[in-house]
């Protein structure tokens, strides 16, 4: 599973600290685990002695890659040379990813079957034309590759209205046709891709609007305090949009793929928050507070600190993250329920035209 974000301002954690705090991203990857494996039984091999190329697309540290590709190349058709190519931005933590993959008793590098790394966006072209067996992407696609114009108010987008929340949705739309526009063209005639996009309900709600309200109300409190700036925090948005199922669709629907890709099967599904699950099982608050903050600083602080003014350099950002964690954590203790997300997902299985 991956998770890594592709948005310019989207980076996550370094150091493996996201790897470490990602056990939602986890959790919501495994439901994609069945359709990969049959996808991967189903790929004719490509013909000796080509190998089959497995792409990670938003690879992140790896934490989430090794499960997902190590059960794609036992579940292939047939053995042979193989090649996984692990995707993320350039600004991705790579060194981790490696030594995960070269040092890990999980590791799916036995026999004839090869590491490689892809610096670049998925909005992009990764590979040469037909040459991609398999295509992986697990809670990554809500990153978008750019903010047309701040969230008025808040952080998170699902709170974007009128003229901006139009913006973010074209802008999801676009770069959701860039991504399965290159996938196209990348994968072999009848390839597979299988995609687990983080989604929202129906009324475009995420459900984890409680936590975001929490964050903003500390960074209100930080701007209060003369730690940020009031411009700061208007330029903080963190560059997600979680798609509807319609909003998935409707390029398989709409005729613009020219018959290239075709949506096999779908699936809307969805976990109870794992964390908010440990926490009603031992309630130990202070170690659910840890937790749940620890995923929001892996998985978004980095974009909200590259608003700040960078004539402060690394030691205000890092006393600013510092306060902000030790605020959070605090809320979160405070209004556990609140905290609580329930991230849905959609499931998708692709395939290329034979």
């Amino acid at each position: 599973m991956s998770s890594e974000g592709h948005a310019g301002s989207g980076r996550m954690e370094g150091g493996g600290y996201y790897a470490a705090h990602s056990e939602a991203q986890q959790a919501y990857g495994e439901l994609g685990f069945e359709w990969l494996e049959q996808a991967a039984a189903e790929v004719e091999p490509p013909p000796a002695p080509l190998p089959f190329v497995i792409a990670d697309m938003g690879a992140a540290g790896g934490g989430n890659s090794l499960e997902p590709m190590r059960r794609a190349l036992a579940a292939r058709r047939s053995p042979g040379p193989a090649l996984v190519v692990h995707t993320d931005i350039p600004g991705n933590d790579f060194s981790v990813l490696f030594e995960l993959v070269a040092g890990s008793p999980q590791t799916y590098l036995t026999g004839d079957v090869y590491a490689l790394a892809e610096g670049r966006s998925f909005y992009e072209r990764l590979l040469p034309d037909g040459v991609l067996s398999l295509g992986w992407s697990s809670i990554a696609v809500h990153w978008l590759s750019r903010v047309p114009e701040p969230v008025p108010d808040h952080i998170w987008t699902t709170f974007a209205t009128g003229s901006v929340r139009d913006a973010l949705r074209e802008q999801s739309a676009r770069d959701w046709r860039a991504f399965l526009g290159h996938r196209a063209r990348e994968l072999r005639p009848g390839g597979r891709l299988i995609v687990i996009g983080g989604a929202a309900r129906d009324d475009g709600e995420s459900e984890a609007e409680g936590l975001m309200e929490l964050a903003l109300g500390v960074l209100r409190t930080l701007v209060d305090d003369g730690a940020i700036e009031a411009d700061e925090l208007r330029r903080m948005t963190i560059p997600t949009w979680d798609r509807t199922s319609v909003e998935f669709v409707e390029p398989f629907e709409s005729g613009e793929l020219d018959d290239a890709l075709e949506l096999r099967r779908r699936a809307a599904r969805w976990l109870p928050d794992p964390y908010f699950e440990a926490y009603s099982r031992d309630g130990d608050v202070d170690q659910y507070a840890e937790s749940v903050a620890g995923f929001f600083r892996a998985a978004f602080e980095q974009s909200l600190w590259a608003a700040l003014d960078p004539a402060g350099g690394p030691e205000r950002t890092a006393a600013v993250a510092s306060r902000f964690n030790a605020s959070l954590r605090e809320r979160i203790a405070a209004e556990p329920e609140r905290a609580a997300c329930r991230w849905h997902v959609v499931v998708l299985d692709i395939a290329r035209a034979s």
